[in-house]
């Protein structure tokens, strides 16, 4: 199963800049990410196909569980990424996200798509954040694309999504995570 989660600008996303970048955008949300719930052999599968991720595989194979939470992201300095998440760490980055901090919406797919995200995702590793694209997301001034060089967080996801022939006919450069959010619950 894979989420679409989204960040309010309290805990660990508490501060001036997330709270000034919900409002300006015109909702509850500062920040979003992909969320992929699936079982170690799932990822393994997927991981095992493509060049590097070494780090991972390790990390998999010593799991104590079936299950693995793993989260896409990518935040104002740095790169796009993905980490591992918990129900129960004390370190909030790393934990999986509360109703309070955050809203879910869970994405209706098949399991070929959700490979398919999860393999676009993969290879945006290592981009870099797209500052430019993230403080003029207003302007009309960039071309739609499939992929980009750097992203910011909602670009990243509607990429993604794109690539799985889901919300066709918007710029990914020009989507907030509250225009996101908007998007994915009137088109799911």
């Amino acid at each position: 199963m894979i989420q679409a989660s989204f960040a309010r600008p309290v805990g660990l996303f508490d501060n001036w800049f997330n709270k000034l970048v919900a409002k300006l955008t015109g909702g509850s949300f500062c920040h979003s990410e992909f969320i992929v719930s699936w079982s170690v052999d799932q990822l393994l599968e997927v991981v095992n196909h493509m060049g590097g991720h070494i780090n991972l595989r390790n990390k998999l194979s010593k799991l104590d569980t079936n299950n693995v939470n793993i989260c896409f992201y990518v935040v104002w300095g740095d790169t796009c990424n993905y980490r591992l998440l918990k129900d129960h760490e004390v370190n909030p980055f790393y934990r999986m996200p509360n109703q309070t901090e955050y809203s879910t919406l869970p994405l209706d797919m098949s399991l070929s798509e959700e490979k398919k995200i999860v393999r676009f995702l993969f290879d945006q590793c290592n981009k870099d954040y797209d500052y430019l694209g993230a403080l003029a997301y207003f302007l009309p001034w960039r071309r739609s694309q499939h992929t980009y060089d750097t992203y910011f967080c909602s670009q990243l996801m509607v990429c993604g999504l794109q690539h799985i022939n889901k919300i066709q006919n918007v710029n990914p450069s020009a989507v907030t995570p509250n225009k996101l959010y908007n998007l994915l619950l009137t088109s799911y």
